[in-house]
């Protein structure tokens, strides 16, 4: 019998692979040589912002130093722009430039972070970026940006969205391209997600489902868009199987102070405070009064299961599976990091979200877990290698102060 090789490649058992001595080098390795790089641009930032305090740049004809580094360093105006930029900014950030000297802070995330770091938030900002990736390092700036414009009071970000709506067919290539504001795109991916995760509707016997797990995720997602069409489309506002879309939002800030704070929509990010209180024109609110730390939601040995209020919160705290490196963020589970069965609490900092297949390495492919789910989580491979996870550095029990 064949065996689908591309569909096993994408879901190799853990524990069988990397335990060797060569591969043991080899990672051991590419983490060191990727310290080194990040070392090698710390020393090119500095004669950029050098070079560029001198316009050196004009000696050579360049109309500027972005230019200069795209012609002579032979990289893209995009790399060129974030080298300029993070030099510009480092010279008055020496935490976050010494991150990048050591090898502890790649450019990539150091990069973003550059952008909105202050005198006094950059030593707290480099400390405590050891543990982000560089999807969470966006998330933080995408927040502090919308907590920027909302202390201005400002709806201007949600208006051009609203602009630039569009969906556009190409006949030639059988695609569709559509651009979204941030809640509609939000509830069409609820309702899609939901059609998927119900089954779909089995029109012409095509169904959703994949108990086996080998039909890729976005061909999932395809069907069940073409079950939605068959079937009519989305079903209307006001009936039972209308999508649910969270939203996070201050209670100030949905009664009209301005500064209140920043709204969110879950997966998707901050949103306007205008398009906040439009939303919950016609929703479902729930109120509720929270700790920063999220333990007035604590059930101790009360329950196994955790409530709804605990994984709406989760779901904030980690915005997808919190595995070092993975970014699948639908169809995720709630997991006791100490078990139930051998005294586990239901408590929020002992739940964290896995998805399905980071669910099973721990259970049953010799991962290990320690740690507290609201701070530094570190998972432990069958042949000892560590990394470490941490919560999204916009959720509240987490945030780093960019500004006084």
């Amino acid at each position: 019998m064949a065996m689908n090789t591309a569909a096993m490649r994408r879901r190799p058992p853990c524990r069988n692979f990397g335990g060797d001595a060569r591969s043991q080098e080899l990672a051991s390795r590419m983490v060191a040589r990727g310290r080194a790089i990040s070392a090698l641009q710390a020393d090119l930032l500095a004669d950029i912002a050098e070079f560029d305090r001198a316009e050196g740049w004009r000696g050579d004809g360049a109309v500027s130093m972005v230019a200069w580094v795209t012609e002579e360093c032979r990289v893209s105006a995009a790399t060129a722009r974030q080298w300029v930029r993070a030099a510009a900014r480092l010279g008055a950030l020496p935490g976050l430039a010494e991150g990048l000297a050591s090898g502890q802070l790649p450019l990539d995330l150091v990069a973003p972070l550059a952008e909105v770091a202050t005198e006094e938030s950059d030593a707290t900002l480099a400390s405590a970026a050891e543990h982000w990736s560089v999807k969470q390092a966006g998330e933080l700036v995408e927040w502090h940006k919308a907590e920027l414009e909302s202390a201005a009071g400002a709806d201007g970000a949600a208006a051009r969205e609203y602009e630039f709506r569009s969906l556009r067919f190409n006949d030639a290539r059988q695609t569709m391209w559509m651009a979204f504001t941030k809640d509609d795109y939000a509830e069409a991916k609820a309702a899609v997600k939901s059609f998927m995760d119900s089954g779909g509707s089995g029109v012409d016997g095509v169904g959703v489902t994949d108990p086996v797990g080998y039909i890729p995720f976005d061909q999932r997602l395809y069907d069940a868009l073409m079950d939605l069409f068959r079937v009519g489309g989305v079903p209307k506002r006001g009936t039972s199987s209308r999508p649910t879309v969270v939203v996070h939002a201050p209670l100030s800030l949905l009664m009209g102070s301005k500064g209140a704070g920043v709204a969110a929509i879950q997966g998707v990010g901050p949103i306007s405070a205008g398009v906040a209180r439009r939303l919950a024109c016609d929703a479902d609110i729930t109120f509720s009064v929270e700790r920063a730390d999220g333990s007035i939601l604590d059930q101790g040995r009360a329950r196994r299961d955790p409530t709804t209020a605990q994984r709406i919160e989760i779901a904030r705290r980690d915005k997808g599976c919190r595995f070092p490196g993975c970014c699948f963020a639908d169809f995720t589970h709630v997991h006791h990091v100490t078990h139930w069965v051998k005294g586990g609490q239901t408590n929020q900092d002992n739940l964290i979200t896995l998805c399905g297949r980071h669910h099973r390495a721990v259970h049953e492919l010799g991962w290990k877990m320690k740690g507290s789910a609201d701070d530094v989580m570190t998972f432990r491979s069958p042949h000892g290698r560590e990394m470490t996870s941490v919560p999204s550095p916009t959720w509240r029990g987490a945030r780093v102060p960019l500004r006084r």
